[in-house]
């Protein structure tokens, strides 16, 4: 879980390793290419355990949601009416791939008369992920059919601009396709065809683009997370001073404020795999205050998606651009532990 506890490292000094077994790949930043067996045994058990909490139905017990509850009771009407809709992704293995549906690695589905997208060394990019915009639960703002597709390359940084990330302008830096693209078909009816291979850095990626994993989609609500570069505006505090006020309102209930500050936190994770609804990090929003983009599409880390350690992507857009069904100037971004 991302909890307060957690200890942030900065991404550009991280090193990972490839794990040896289960399908979870690490990359290197440094150009490392290997660790020993124990230390990436030892990684693989930690994303493991990551992957357990995440694939539970709450972020924490019973008591603990209770009592985030009450913590956030005063601001709860505030916190309410960020509510936003959101499409849950559950991932399938597939027997065999199919370019027609939504789904995550693979073969893109293309059409002839539109350029494959490529890097700027003219290597053509690898399928992330596609969307089947008629399978989706209903969506306000997003467009009702036609396919939308994400395309990476397998370079130290997944093909988002991370080394430009800190930069006054840091959004419009994560947002030139240049080692991504995101791909918007109006009508995906007309015959696919064989896109070009990609091969360059394919060991480097966070997923393995042979095995392929359906997308099925579930509706739901949720509010404005922790993590948010908004939410202190919405709060007008923090959450340690809220977690402050209900200790001495409650004074029979033992807990400490660090434990409580953690479990509102816990409430209030915002990860896992999802269209709409509110962003998560591992370290900071890149967005400022004021800035108007939305999530568009987050994909975690999980068994078979591994962004660095343990890390988070997210695709982010102005809510006009998505009305208008323009994709041209989507943010990309992904951190890690």
């Amino acid at each position: 879980m991302k909890t307060g506890k957690a200890v942030l490292v900065s991404v550009g000094i991280i090193a990972a390793v490839l794990a040896v077994a289960g399908g979870v790949g690490y990359f290197v930043y440094n150009k490392v290419e290997s660790r020993s067996k124990q230390a990436a045994a030892q990684m693989k058990a930690e994303a493991e355990r990551d992957d357990a909490d995440r694939s539970a139905p709450q972020c924490g017990s019973h008591d603990d949601d209770e009592r985030a509850k009450a913590v956030l009771a005063p601001i709860e009407p505030a916190l309410q009416n960020t509510q936003r809709p959101v499409a849950r992704i559950e991932l399938e293995t597939m027997k065999a791939d199919d370019v027609a549906v939504s789904k995550v690695g693979g073969r893109a589905y293309w059409a002839a008369g539109r350029d494959y997208p490529r890097d700027p060394k003219g290597q053509p990019l690898f399928l992330l992920a596609q969307i089947q915009l008629g399978e989706l639960p209903k969506m306000p703002g997003y467009p009702e059919r036609g396919m939308l597709q994400f395309f990476i390359s397998g370079d130290d940084f997944y093909g988002a601009a991370i080394d430009a990330a800190h930069s006054p302008k840091r959004m419009d830096a994560l947002a030139e396709p240049k080692g991504f693209r995101v791909v918007y078909w109006a009508d995906a009816s007309a015959p696919a065809i064989v896109p070009p291979a990609a091969t360059a850095g394919l060991d480097a990626l966070p997923f393995d683009p042979a095995k392929p994993r359906r997308i099925r989609f579930s509706a739901d609500h949720e509010t404005m997370g922790i993590h948010d570069v908004g939410l202190a505006k919405v709060l007008g505090t923090d959450i340690d001073a809220l977690a402050e006020r209900y200790i001495s309102a409650n004074v029979d209930d033992r807990v400490a404020a660090e434990d409580l500050s953690d479990e509102v936190s816990d409430y209030l994770d915002r990860s896992g795999h999802k269209l709409g609804g509110y962003p998560d990090f591992t370290q900071d929003d890149p967005r400022g205050a004021d800035d108007k983009r939305v999530l568009l599409f987050q994909l975690d880390s999980d068994d078979g998606l591994m962004w660095g350690d343990s890390g988070i992507a997210n695709f982010f857009i102005d809510p006009a651009d998505l009305a208008r069904a323009d994709f041209s100037r989507v943010s990309y971004h992904w951190d890690c532990y």
